[in-house]
């Protein structure tokens, strides 16, 4: 921070070039986490509004709830809920491989 501020460079150009490309590898993971936790969000959904008025509030997993449990036909909320799987996977893997690059560069 020292060295830029001597170069003339303000606090928005210090967070821009020095912070926030520190911070690139923790943002990754937090985006990771906070997708996998929103594919996964039961409880918040179907305590708030179990799918809301015409089921327009569902997500992956509370309709998979609804297709399998509640409507009896375990095939198709088995196939809703692996919908989310190649999803989840694809994103991971280029979420992972970005960090580890980085990683590597830093290195």
């Amino acid at each position: 921070y020292e060295a830029a501020a001597i170069d003339g460079a303000n606090a928005w150009q210090r967070f821009v070039h020095i912070t926030l490309p520190m911070m690139r590898n923790i943002i990754a993971i937090t985006v990771l986490f906070s997708l996998i936790v929103t594919f996964a969000n039961f409880d918040i959904v179907q305590i708030m509004t179990a799918g809301g008025p015409r089921n327009m509030t569902h997500v992956f997993a509370t309709y998979a709830f609804l297709l399998g449990i509640r409507s009896g036909d375990i095939p198709l909320g088995a196939s809703v809920s692996l919908f989310m799987l190649p999803i989840l996977a694809i994103s991971a893997v280029f979420i992972l491989r970005g960090v580890r690059k980085r990683a590597r560069d830093i290195a």
